[in-house]
């Protein structure tokens, strides 16, 4: 198996190099282990990631890799010098496999402050830093070559000694042919000839029509003119011309791989840029280049090592795991023989209780008789001589502890053996005496120790309540022993995960179109998208917000420009009130109300009355943009948000599984958007306004609530040149007294009022509120005249037009009432009101309106209630004007089906059997993650980004471990299958939602949250727990 790279390699891949990453800035630089280093080159909305192992390989990859936490000394070294900084050239040293990174500035790569990395990949390998002298600044390893050669810091790097590439000439090959041994084949011999590595030369042997293993001292001819030299220096030319092409072209990849046996999976075997001769009735797979293909190589390779090294771990757990039960097994049955010993012990005593006594009674006398202990034992060996049965059955005297060990036989043995060399007929007690005897192991004579100041009877009357406190001792051990092999289990497993190597090489996913924005998809299965900062703000509204679609926005500092895509194959119906009202809460939640914990709403426009193009004299900022026409305020928002988990399906099967429920929902909603436009239709024979007909979207509750529909009326009747008959609203009429109801009972047979009359009392206050409003309107006008009198009476002072003009562009771009209405909240004195300002602005407002996103005063409810007074019902959107300008933008791209179908393929609650592909961190309105099965709640609060993450990965892996059955075990086999999938579902959903990187939940979580979630504060106890045991745990390993 080919385990580093070639010089052949090196040249194809700085060839894809100089077009994939020169004129990229290092972003970013860090070290996946010793050797192995990961560089980051990117520009505006595109990034490369560069993998380079020392001595071993290089080439792009799209594989993450686990990096270190603390990156190394070396690599902090590089990001001094390098990081940000735009690469400028790649290129091979000569045709050596090293390869030089050079970092130039403008002023040229001779100038100072040009950095160049030179990787080198023979032998051991290197990585040096040196500066536009190739003064070696930093490297990886000091390299001792001679006494002269030695490459350190401080030391010039040379570059005089590498190699070119040449044409082979006939002399120099039929000279090298010569210097072969007489053993030597023609496939190793050609292999160190020149610089074109050992694949190319047998893929040049093999073009010559010659054999690898061809000997040269006795198989070859080597005259120069001979048919194989000619054919040999032929196909030397090729192999020139593939060295030269891969310089210039980028060369795809080719993968060699032996297939397995019985099933097994395919080896790789190795890669190469071109596909040599030898290599073309292989298995092989081919890729666009060469780098993808060393890519796909290596990763392959780092995965089967990393699981064989889980493995490893696994079966030394395991192995632990055995010896530990074991040696609890062995315990166990010591517990058990020690039971049975002790009572056979008492058995043998009660059977020769007379020889006992008299053993007791003879050592008693001895002792009661003064008989010093040696001499007691001489004559018990003397009487054993002599043939004393009893002083043959004593074994040993401990006289020190008044004991002695007598040698008790059991006389059913022999009775036993005897009836069973005659007729066969015996005790049947003797037979299962001796049944026992063998099953325990107790056979023949039993060494028993004896108190001598005891009876007979009384030493086994001590050894059965032995056999008592064995017996419960062997009794607890038998119930604690599962608890104890679990404890033990569990001890192991914490250890494992704590020291784990897990597989972490897997492929980077290309990221959704949307997911450059804040996003988030209705609980009604439309797409939201939210701009992050201004110039977002800008690109989303210019590029994306079509014909079809709703803008939504907050009157509150930093509120977002919320767009909801409409479907393309519907572009004319409408989008739902929940939709709506959940961009709306998108808008308020970015904004800084979520900081400052105020309730406010969200307003709603169609994309036709979007607009960039500012009234003359105006200019409208980044991020800003016009709205003409009405605006449709949405409900107050409650400020509760949320994080959740979508999972991308990555089959056609498991879509289908899901097709039936959106379906369904969608259903559901389109019956929901039919009963609510019925009900606000007019009685039969009568046409809607125009109003009407653009205010098909309202929401009844609220309109109740706060009495929108008042206000509508009495808008119209104020400002309309002609009398509208209101549309009566099933959700939103107003509420009628008992007076008011007697009153229409006797005008029951009346004729029925004019269409567009209201009630006296109605007419007065608004005839109140007209006046009160003129009033206002001209002191106004007489205070802004008194005003520009006394300006014009003041005389400039020395040095104050100079000021003025910098003030003026200071403040260019706000006109008058934006520098009033700031001046009035600064509390300045002898500035008008807030509320002078406001009439005035009503007064002055036209149908065309700005709206500054980083710069708008957040409006009451009130407010806004009485900005729906301003707004004339005969106003027509302007449908001319283009949602922000689309002809400046050619490149603007039109959103296809297939770009919106993808919401298809996001489920966030899978079924058991679906095929998931990764996992997508959300972050919406908390009403729309109501489906979703793993979510927390986000409440304004204090907790960094960072922290939020942790926390709510944290939860939802707790509830993906909940939601895993304790056990697949069932007597009905659909339900054991059933609970093997949800098994299986349960450990693949946390197993994506764990592997998600730490900077995407990053990016979607909502800053200064509080996380709010069931059983949050077990969640954080176990998170402690869990860090004591790992760190006792590696702690105990360190030891």
């Amino acid at each position: 198996m080919k385990q580093r790279f070639s010089a052949l390699d090196v040249r194809a891949t700085v060839t894809a190099l100089q077009q994939r990453i020169v004129g990229l800035r290092l972003q970013g630089l860090y070290d996946v282990n010793a050797k192995t280093f990961l560089f980051k080159f990117t520009k505006p909305e595109h990034k490369e990631l560069v993998l380079v192992e020392s001595g071993i390989r290089l080439h792009t990859t799209d594989y993450t890799r686990d990096k270190s936490i603390t990156p190394s000394n070396f690599c902090m070294k590089l990001r001094k010098h390098l990081k940000a900084r735009r690469l400028t050239a790649v290129r091979q040293i000569g045709m050596d496999r090293a390869v030089d990174f050079e970092f130039a500035v403008a002023a040229g790569p001779h100038a100072e402050g040009t950095y160049h990395i030179i990787c080198e990949f023979y032998a051991s390998g290197n990585i040096i830093l040196t500066d536009h002298q190739y003064t070696t600044l930093a490297l990886l390893r000091v390299v001792h070559v001679d006494a002269d050669t030695t490459f350190a810091v401080g030391r010039k790097y040379s570059l005089a000694e590498s190699r070119g590439v040449e044409m082979v000439e006939r002399s120099a090959l039929v000279e090298f042919l010569g210097r072969a041994g007489p053993k030597d084949n023609l496939k190793r011999t050609l292999a160190s000839f020149g610089v074109f590595g050992p694949a190319l030369s047998e893929h040049v042997i093999m073009r010559a029509g010659l054999s690898p293993s061809l000997r040269v001292a006795t198989g070859l001819d080597l005259h120069p003119n001979s048919p194989q030299i000619s054919a040999l220096v032929e196909a030397y030319g090729e192999a020139f011309e593939i060295v030269a092409r891969l310089g210039r072209e980028v060369a795809p990849g080719y993968i060699t791989y032996v297939e397995g046996d019985g099933g097994s999976e395919s080896v790789y075997d190795e890669f190469n840029p071109w596909l040599f001769e030898q290599h073309k009735d292989k298995p092989h797979t081919s890729y666009a280049s060469f780098a993808d293909a060393a890519d796909v190589f290596f990763s392959n390779i780092e995965a089967q090592r990393l699981k064989v090294k889980a493995h490893q771990q696994e079966l030394a757990a395991e192995k632990k795991l055995g010896a530990i039960k074991s040696e609890h097994e062995g315990r166990v049955a010591a517990l058990e023989l020690a039971h049975r010993k002790t009572e056979e012990q008492a058995r043998r005593i009660e059977i020769n209780l007379e020889f006992v006594d008299q053993a007791i009674m003879i050592i008693r006398q001895a002792v009661a008789a003064g008989m010093d202990w040696k001499e007691l034992e001489e004559l018990v060996r003397d009487q054993q001589e002599q043939g004393n049965p009893v002083a043959e059955r004593i074994l040993r005297l401990n006289l020190a502890a008044n004991q002695i060990t007598l040698e008790l036989d059991n006389p059913d043995d022999s009775d036993s053996d005897s009836d069973g060399d005659g007729d066969g007929d015996g005790d049947g007690d003797g037979d299962g005496d001796g049944d026992d005897d063998d099953e325990g192991g107790f056979d023949g004579p039993l060494a028993v120790d004896v108190d001598i100041f005891e009876s007979a009877f009384a030493n086994a009357q001590r050894y059965y309540n032995s056999r008592r406190q064995a017996g419960v001792k062997h009794a607890k051990t038998l119930a604690i022993s599962t608890q104890a092999l679990q404890s033990a289990e569990q001890k192991i497993k914490t250890d494992l995960k704590a020291t784990k190597v897990t597989v972490t090489v897997s492929q980077l996913r290309k990221p959704f179109w949307f997911e450059k924005f804040s996003w988030f998809v209705s609980s009604d299965g439309y797409l939201v998208l939210a701009g992050r900062d201004m110039q977002q703000n800008e690109l989303l509204v210019k590029r994306h917000l079509r014909s079809g679609d709703a803008y939504v926005h907050a009157d509150m500092h930093g509120a977002a420009s919320v767009i909801v895509k409409n479907r393309p194959a519907a572009e004319s119906a409408e989008i739902p009130p929940s939709t709506l009202f959940q961009a709306g809460v998108m808008s308020v939640c970015q904004s800084r109300a979520w900081d400052a914990k105020i309730v406010t709403s969200a307003w709603w426009v169609e994309a036709s009355q979007v607009s960039k193009t500012a009234p003359t004299g105006e200019y409208l900022s980044t991020g800003s943009f016009m709205i003409r026409g009405k605006k449709n305020f949405l409900p107050p928002t409650q400020l509760v948000y949320g994080f959740g988990f979508l999972f991308k399906l990555a089959d056609d099967e498991s879509i289908a599984r899901h097709v039936r429920a959106r379906q369904q929902r969608q259903a559901i909603m389109e019956e929901n958007m039919k009963a609510a436009t019925g009900s606000r239709l007019a009685p039969a024979g009568e046409s809607l306004s125009s109003e009407d007909k653009g205010d098909n979207m309202d929401f009844g509750a609220a309109r109740i609530k706060y009495n929108l529909d008042e206000i509508e009326v009495a808008a119209v009747d104020e400002f309309a040149e002609e009398p509208k008959a209101p549309v009566s609203r099933s959700e939103g009429k107003r509420q009628i007294s008992a007076k008011e109801r007697r009153d229409m009972r006797k005008q029951r047979d009346d004729a029925a009022p004019p269409a567009g009359k209201i009630d006296k009392k109605e007419q007065r206050r608004l005839e109140e509120e007209a006046k009160y409003e003129k009033s206002q309107q001209k002191q106004q006008k007489q205070k802004q005249q008194q005003q520009q009198q006394q300006q014009q009476q003041q005389q400039q002072k020395r040095g104050q037009k100079g000021k003025l003009r910098k003030m003026k562009e200071k403040y260019s771009e706000q006109d008058d009432e934006d520098r009033e209405l700031r001046m009035a909240l600064l509390g300045a004195s002898g500035k008008k009101s807030i509320s002078a300002i406001l009439n005035t602005t009503r007064d002055a407002a036209e149908e065309a309106e700005a709206v500054v996103v980083p710069e708008q005063i957040p409006p009451s409810i009130v407010d806004q209630l009485k900005a729906l007074d301003v707004e004339s019902p005969d106003a027509v959107p302007d449908t001319t004007a283009a949602p922000a300008d689309d002809e400046d933008d050619d490149d603007a791209p039109d959103l296809t089906v297939e770009q919106l179908s993808v919401l298809d393929t996001l489920t966030a609650a899978p079924l058991p059997g679906d095929n998931l592909a990764f996992a997508l961190p959300v972050c919406a309105p908390y009403s729309t993650l109501s489906q979703y099965r793993y979510r927390v709640k986000l409440l304004p609060g204090a907790m960094k980004k960072g922290k939020s993450c942790k926390m709510a990965l944290t939860v939802t892996l707790a509830a993906a471990d909940a939601n895993k059955p304790r056990s697949t075990f069932s007597h009905d086999p659909a339900e054991a299958d059933r609970l093997e999938m949800a098994a299986i579902l349960a450990s693949r959903e946390k197993e994506l939602m764990k592997s998600v990187p730490e900077p995407e939940l990053i990016m979607q979580m909502l800053g200064k949250a509080k996380v709010v979630a069931p059983n949050i504060e077990s969640v954080r106890q176990n998170m402690k727990t869990k860090a004591k045991t790992m760190a006792k745990a590696k702690a105990n390993i360190e030891e």
